[in-house]
């Protein structure tokens, strides 16, 4: 990426999620100020990374003011209160901050987004809990899908998937699997090992690669009924833990029809789940002990199993247990990446993150304003890997270069790819022959390497 000197950018809130997009952010060059009231969390994220902190009220009018948050080129507020970041942004906004963006997770202060937008400048509202509920419901689409991303108003989608050792594509190359199987998806990058790369026409499909696919949204559920993958439809879900996060995948389940039930071992919240949530089985007991009591029919009629309590631990033995049962899709959620050296290496367990979720949003939204030059945007921004592979939606300006070219004429960069374009609501794997055009939407994959413009994906 070609990093702009001066941009500034201030986070109030250190804590994980303040902190991820702190070191994120400062890895990608930018100025980063993060006040926090909180002496230990000031002190240890000022020992560990190049940024100013403040302990300090970051909904102060003195404390912003001082610190000069007239020159924010982006206002971040993700404290543990939903009050105190729309106060901060207000304050930040009327100061003279470009770009506002608050953590708000109170279902009722997120449906005025448009009030708070609208008449009190706020940019971006990211609910962490409602977010990571739509992580998981995409992700329950496809049995073998590890990660589901949109974008392009849902008109496309990236997967994410690890190739079994029995699946149709092994041996094959790219282009056996897109011209004799007929599939019209993109394979844009693959992680094999250690190794990541764009792989090429004659790549060879290993078993145990992880395969990052993009296409037409409708395109994957044909694709994978061609390659005789699993995509049966969800029917019945289990669910451990009745916190926000359960609530809001409860909504989306009972949408789709799907049978669901949670079980919660505290009384007072199964019985308020019970009272909220018509036509969901609430069973106040202990995951694992409930699980002694169903019969084998009852688990082999369960299509998913999602672990959502507060305890790390406690979801992945859970879910580990729902693995052995042979419960065909699974996610746990957890708080600390390093108790994933439990699960074994050849799980099928999906794992999500609240406050991963959380920072990747926002950290996708801050990117695509500070990376909009002249009228070329970037829409959204996604970050795989550790930030190994980057997808980053574009929209394409009339004054981009290279517009009503053939691809077959441009030279793309080492380890850069066209993943899809968008255009008039049809989504088109690119071939040679395609053109990008003014208007068009389209989605760049890169590997180890980050862009600014459209442009920085072809060799000059």
């Amino acid at each position: 990426m070609k990093h702009r000197k001066g941009m500034k950018i201030f986070i109030v809130g250190g804590g994980k999620i303040g902190g991820m997009l702190a070191g994120q952010l400062v890895h990608d060059g930018y100025e980063i100020t993060v006040i926090d009231r909180d002496e230990e969390i000031v002190t240890s994220l000022g020992n560990s990374m190049d940024i100013i902190c403040l302990q300090g009220n970051g909904a102060s009018y003195a404390t912003l003011q001082d610190m000069d948050v007239k020159e924010a080129d982006i206002f971040i507020a993700v404290t543990n209160s939903d009050e105190m970041n729309i106060l901060s942004c207000l304050t930040a906004h009327m100061l003279g901050a470009k770009h506002t963006i608050a953590r708000i997770r109170d279902i009722d202060y997120a449906r005025q987004y448009k009030f708070y937008r609208d008449k009190l400048g706020l940019s971006m509202i990211i609910n962490p809990e409602l977010a990571t509920a739509m992580e998981i419901y995409r992700l329950l689409r496809f049995p073998l899908a590890t990660r589901v991303e949109v974008f392009a108003k849902n008109r496309a989608e990236l997967v994410e998937m690890t190739t079994q050792e029995n699946s149709s594509l092994c041996g094959k190359t790219l282009i056996e699997i897109n011209q004799n199987m007929g599939i019209d998806l993109l394979i844009c990058a693959i992680v094999r090992g250690e190794e990541v790369f764009v792989p090429k026409g004659d790549t060879v499909i290993h078993a145990g690669d992880i395969l990052y696919l993009t296409g037409a949204a409708e395109e994957f559920r044909k694709a994978f009924k061609k390659l005789k993958l699993p995509i049966k439809p969800l029917q019945s879900v289990m669910i451990a833990g009745g916190g926000r996060i359960s609530y809001y995948l409860v909504e989306l389940l009972l949408k789709h029809g799907a049978k669901v039930t949670i079980v919660e071992r505290n009384k007072e919240e199964a019985v308020r789940l019970a009272e909220e949530l018509a036509g969901v089985n609430v069973i106040c007991d202990d995951t694992l002990a409930y699980f002694d009591t169903m019969s084998r029919s009852d688990i082999g009629n369960t299509d998913a199993f999602i672990a959502l309590t507060e305890d790390d631990e406690y979801n992945l033995v859970a879910s580990m247990f729902a693995e052995s049962q042979e419960i065909g899709k699974v996610v746990s959620r957890i708080k600390m990446k390093s108790r994933l050296k439990v699960l074994p290496s050849d799980s099928k367990i999906c794992v999500t993150s609240r406050e991963d979720v959380a920072a990747d949003r926002i950290l996708g939204y801050s990117r695509s304003l500070l990376n909009a030059e002249d009228n070329e945007a970037v829409e959204s921004l996604y970050r795989l890997m550790d930030g190994k592979i980057e997808f980053i939606e574009f929209k394409v300006d009339e004054k981009a270069k290279n517009l009503d070219k053939p691809l077959k004429n441009l030279k793309m960069k080492r380890n850069m790819l066209l993943g899809c374009i968008i255009r008039d609501n049809k989504t088109i794997i690119p071939r040679g022959d395609d053109v990008i055009r003014a208007g068009d939407t389209v989605l760049v994959a890169t590997i180890n390497r980050q862009i600014a413009r459209l442009e920085d994906i072809f060799a000059s």
